[in-house]
């Protein structure tokens, strides 16, 4: 997960004392874009899926918590939180798995060891996506609890989403078999983020 077709324009991070009197704001549509892009599947795994809004928020977060306001390490935080861009062809998502109990969470982890090769989208009538994943988050003991994912659409999934037809997110690994339908606002919020990437892309922003 290291190719970048697209990467957030300089122009679109704000300094860290224009992002304080402004993160109220931000924060509250950074959220609400996140919300309207996050799926529940089953009773521990949520998916978010990643559009411009939601990583220029961490990227400005993650500058104002660390204090980066060098020019260099500005840029290395865009770059580096860039990779979580959707592109026109694929869907970008955080795949977050909780568990409650603390003592029990790595055995949990540990029993979704190969949950990558369980993981897709299924479109109603354009097939299916398997789920890419970053394979440094990933080893023979557990995975990691935080899991950044890609779909890979082609232009018929992409019609798919567009007008909302049914896409469902399955899990048929031993230790986690869930499925959830995405709603058919978040499927016109991430017919929204393609359009934006391929936007990006053709004027090579």
């Amino acid at each position: 997960m290291n190719r970048r077709k697209n990467q957030l324009p300089r122009s679109e991070i704000l300094d860290l004392g224009d992002y304080e009197r402004r993160r109220d704001a931000i924060r509250r549509k950074a959220i609400a874009a996140r919300g309207a892009r996050r799926v529940e599947l089953g009773p521990n795994a949520t998916i978010a899926f990643e559009n411009r809004e939601t990583v220029a928020y961490q990227i400005h977060e993650m500058l104002r918590a660390e204090r980066i306001a060098k020019e260099p390490d500005v840029q290395h935080e865009i770059v580096t939180y860039s990779d979580l861009l959707p592109a026109s062809d694929e869907l970008s998502a955080t795949l977050m798995f909780e568990f409650p109990e603390a003592a029990g969470r790595a055995v949990r982890l540990h029993d979704l060891v190969g949950f990558e090769n369980h993981f897709r989208l299924e479109f109603d009538g354009a097939g299916t996506s398997k789920a890419c994943f970053d394979r440094r988050q990933i080893d023979a003991d557990q995975i990691s609890a935080v899991q950044f994912v890609r779909f890979p659409v082609n232009e018929a999934q992409r019609q798919a989403i567009a007008r909302a037809a049914r896409v469902r997110i399955i899990a048929d690994h031993p230790s986690y078999r869930y499925a959830a339908e995405i709603p058919p606002a978040t499927c016109q919020a991430l017919a929204a983020d393609l359009d934006d990437a391929q936007w990006m892309e053709a004027h090579d922003v």
